[in-house]
């Protein structure tokens, strides 16, 4: 969610209802803070005993800043927060460092690696997960014109070709690592996955904000082409994953690529950006209980912008509509309502918010499975999967799956409302995410290990 959601223009809500998107929770008085180095050390795959898998990593999704998460193969999902070498503790909720509701301690070899964990949650006897190796990981890199970009390939510890899949960006500043949580339980089904800074993120050079899709979609190309050449990856049985902004750009590099395997949508619009914008406003504000006759205006303001923003008219009635706003809300000028006809925000628009995918998806011939959230407010679940329907069935896709998963929200987590407030307490993905991935490709790969 926060600024991985799909526009800039979603933060509009939060600001104005005085909430952030941003998840992040008051540290508890016993908690420290160490380096990602020093968290790095705890990350990988830990397997239960006797069965079962977590997962370790960073991540920035909930505060914008890498913390330690485990992602349980059950769904559950906590970020960790320590209080000493080897000692963590986890809230009740995915972000909640307020209150514990288990102990984690990690325990070393005598050479001082980590062998093992301990999980303690109040109410329930300990748990012990022990780290594995299963997987190999290697940093690799592939350019794009001038575009440098640094990736890296984690496949299974076996001999032979796997087949792949690029794990493909959201919005924002995203890194190698951000999609793995919605991919890392298939490496041990047999499967590799390439994960890539998105430009001007980590090692990679470039800058997304100036990025159109069709460049982002390049790079997806350009990784596609990489993995192709490697002896350890079978060339025709490699697809694309994405989440959100995914959903437009993956169609657009395998129209580019049509030996591209499959691709799998996960909370991808098939509108214009642009509308998604519109629906994530009213969603967010209404579930805050924001009055009707507040949302409109914000909604005509946002209108407005886009007007100026795409065909340059209509400046003078969206500067008075935009004082009216900043009046009605003391004064202040609202966020990403840009004050000046060279504010930078414009050039962002012009390149992404109106852009239809509907003409791409029509020529989409590759095996596409399209997942949605019930409950998500940014691309509304039975309006996007109509709009992915209607093209897909003009352009004659023979082999297409769109289902929507009962109460998850746009990350694929298990919500409430959906809306962004409640992230931070939220527990788990839906199970039913992960089986649905895995079921749809055991029946496209060959080799899929279906064991679980």
């Amino acid at each position: 969610m926060r600024s991985k959601r799909t526009m800039i223009v979603a933060t509009i809500a939060a600001v104005l209802l005085g909430t952030r998107i941003e998840c992040s929770m008051s540290q508890t008085a016993s908690e420290h803070a160490p380096d990602e180095k020093v968290l790095s050390e705890y990350c990988g795959t830990y397997r239960w005993q006797p069965g079962g898998f977590l997962y370790l990593q960073l991540w920035d999704e909930f505060t914008g800043t890498n913390q330690l998460v485990a992602f349980d193969e059950s769904g559950e999902v906590r970020t960790l927060h320590p209080t000493d070498r080897d000692r963590f503790f986890a809230g009740p909720g995915a972000a909640i460092s307020t209150a514990i509701e288990s102990r984690i301690d990690f325990q070393r070899d005598r050479s001082g690696r980590i062998r093992s964990l301990t999980w303690r949650r109040d109410g329930a006897a300990p748990r012990l997960a022990r780290r594995v190796e299963f997987e190999k990981s290697e940093d690799v890199r592939f350019t794009n014109g001038d575009i440098h970009l640094a990736a890296t390939l984690i496949s299974p510890n076996t001999r032979g070709q796997h087949p792949a899949i690029i794990l493909v960006h959201g919005s924002g500043a995203e890194d190698r690592e951000y999609m793995l949580p919605f991919a890392r339980f298939l490496i041990r089904h047999g499967i590799a996955v390439l994960g890539y800074d998105k430009r001007g993120v980590g090692g990679s050079t470039g800058d997304w904000h100036t990025a159109s899709f069709d460049d982002l979609a390049g790079d997806v190309v350009v990784a596609f082409k990489y993995l192709k050449k490697r002896s350890d990856i079978d060339a025709a049985q490699i697809g694309l994953l994405g989440v959100s902004q995914a959903g437009w750009i993956m169609p657009i590099a395998a129209v580019r690529a049509p030996d591209i395997a499959f691709l799998i949508s996960v909370s991808g619009a098939a509108i214009v950006p642009a509308e998604t914008t519109f629906d994530e406003a009213r969603r967010e504000m209404a579930v805050a209980g924001r009055r009707p006759e507040v949302i409109q205006q914000i909604v005509d303001l946002m209108r407005l912008e886009y007007r100026f923003a795409q065909t340059g008219e209509g400046w003078d009635e969206y500067s008075a509509a935009r004082q009216q706003l900043a009046t009605r809300f003391g004064g202040t000028p609202p966020p990403n309502f840009p004050g000046t006809q060279e504010d930078s925000l414009w050039r962002t628009m012009r390149a992404f918010y109106f852009y239809d995918p509907a003409p791409t998806l029509r020529r989409l011939r590759t095996p596409t499975l399209a997942i949605f959230g019930e409950l998500d407010n940014n691309v509304l679940a039975d309006k996007n999967k109509a709009a992915w329907e209607a093209a897909l069935k003009v352009g004659v896709n023979r082999d297409y799956t769109l289902t929507i998963l009962p109460k998850a929200n746009h990350m694929m987590l298990e919500a409430k409302v959906g809306s962004n407030t409640e992230m931070a307490s939220l527990q788990r993905f839906v199970l039913a995410y992960s089986t649905t991935v895995r079921d749809w490709l055991a029946t496209r790969i060959r080799g899929f290990r279906s064991s679980r």
